[in-house]
Order: structure tokens, then sequence, then C-alpha cells
């Protein structure tokens, strides 16, 4: 189904990176063929050089839609920053819905649909939509080209069937899209997501502006993504996820891990509800 005309609206999709033209190249070749045609693509580039760049102006020349590309020096990890850059040119009249998605993903074609129907599905109220994502094995990842991605990004190959059960691609069952009713997915426990990826969610772009944004107070790894999480929540915004729709891969490399400190400082975070709006986010307060 392709859906694209004026009873649908538009959506953002902020896609995140730095310094890793590869993993954005197949990032972003994998919403060429996306169901969902009304959206737009915004790069929030962290301080990335010239090969980003170079990237960038060479795919803008082929592709079918338009994106903007939103670049900083490169100061450290300030990813909340960039995306706040990003968000201050999100027009909420324009763009109800904004979908963030990190550059070492490929996605799903129906990804952006099932993305708008959850929001569709509460006709636009303020809504925070989490998905998950499959962990793919180094073997894939390196499989992975521009030419081939958007044959991956049909569902459950049998590559990837194979590389789950020899234990390398973790939670590969998640490649199946399931197009269900809730008491499905509750009864397969595929219903319930209990924090926020900043790979996989999707939010209201009013609740997005009355939490303030991202919380630019985080400048090293880790911990923004649930700071707005606890905030949306916090607000009685409807924080939904689910396992099996707005389905993604994430392109293996070796990750940062959480410290002791950033865990204990997040579940101090999930005990304070009263913490609504950062001060130091979209606009300074």
């Amino acid at each position: 189904m392709n859906i694209l005309n004026k009873d649908y609206p538009n959506v953002a999709v902020v896609v995140t990176t730095y310094n890793n033209p590869k993993s954005l190249e197949l990032c972003l070749m994998s919403f060429m063929n996306q169901s969902y045609k009304n959206f737009e693509l915004f790069i929030a580039d962290d301080g990335s050089g010239d090969e980003t760049r170079d990237l960038l102006l060479k795919l803008k020349r082929n592709f079918e839609f338009h994106f903007i590309h939103i670049w900083h020096p490169d100061e450290g990890y300030r990813k909340s920053k960039i995306n706040n850059n990003v968000f201050r040119q999100v027009d909420p009249q324009k763009y109800p819905v904004v979908i963030c998605v990190d550059h070492d993903v490929i996605v799903h074609h129906r990804f952006v649909e099932d993305h708008v129907h959850e929001h569709k599905s509460v006709n636009f109220e303020p809504l925070l939509f989490m998905g998950r994502r499959v962990d793919l094995s180094s073997e894939i990842t390196n499989q992975l080209l521009p030419e081939n991605v958007l044959k991956f990004n049909q569902g459950l190959q049998v590559d990837l069937m194979i590389s789950g059960l020899k234990g390398e691609t973790r939670n590969v069952l998640r490649s199946i899209r399931l197009n269900a009713p809730s008491w499905v997915l509750k009864i397969l426990k595929r219903d319930r997501v209990y924090d926020l990826l900043g790979s996989n969610f999707s939010i209201s772009t009013k609740t997005l502006i009355d939490v303030n944004g991202y919380n630019e107070d985080f400048k090293s790894y880790w911990g923004e993504d649930g700071d707005l999480f606890v905030r949306v929540r916090n607000s009685g915004v409807r924080c939904v996820g689910k396992i099996g729709v707005a389905v993604q891969w994430h392109l293996y490399h070796e990750r940062l891990a959480e410290t002791p400190e950033h865990i204990e400082m997040y579940r101090a975070l999930l005990e304070n509800h009263e913490y609504r709006r950062c001060k130091n986010g979209i606009t300074k307060s």
C-alpha cells in the first residue's frame, strides 16, 4: 500500500548521525521504498566530517524525496543539542508527528506507516510510541550494501533466520511484522515496551515541545532518551510500546556500556514524578 495523499499528514523523520557515513547510507537507503510517502528526513549531524557531507550531497541528487541536513561543530557528544536544533525547525502544524532513529539502523519498508498508524489510531492526540529492534550479527551487517538493503527491509529473510538459529543475530523473530489486534499482541507478549530507544520512537510534535525536547545537560553517552521518556510519562501523555510493529534492524558495532552511575541516575529519574519539563532544552529557562 502506497500512502500519498492530502488526507494523511506529513511527518518528520529525524536521523541522528556522527561520523559513520557507511551506516548512514544504509539507513537512508532503507527509507527509499517506504509504503508511507508523506515524510521528510532531517539529518541531525553531531559534527561529522567532510565524508558525511559528501555522501549527503551525492544522495540528494539521487533520492526521490527531500531531506534537510542540520550540522553543528564537533565539540564532543552533543546528541541532545543537535536534535533540539532540528526540533526547532519542525513546525507542529506541518508535521504533527516526529519519528526519531539513529544512523546505525535499517528500517522495514512499512516503518513510517506503522508509526503514523499508531498516532492515527488515537486521532493524533498526544502519544509517545516506542518500538524495538533486531540486533544484527557482524556477518550479516558486513553483507549489507546500498544496492541490496531494500531487499533486506522486507522482513524476515532466510539468512537472518539462520543467523538467529546460530545465536549470532539477537531477537531475530522481531523481524516479523505483526499487523495484529492488540489482544493478539498481548497473548504473544509483544504489547509492552518499558523504555524508550532513541533509534525507534515517535512522538506528537506538540508533546515534544511541551516537555522541551532533549535535555542538553546530558553531554556524555547514555541517559538522554530515558530522561525524555520520564518527562513525557510524568506529563500524563499516553506511552505505548509494541514489538513486531515499526520493525528495524540494528547494525553491528562495538557498543559502549552504561555505567553504574548512569543506571543509578536513571532509577532516580523514574522515581521523580514531578519532572515534566527540562530547563536546558529546545528553549532555555
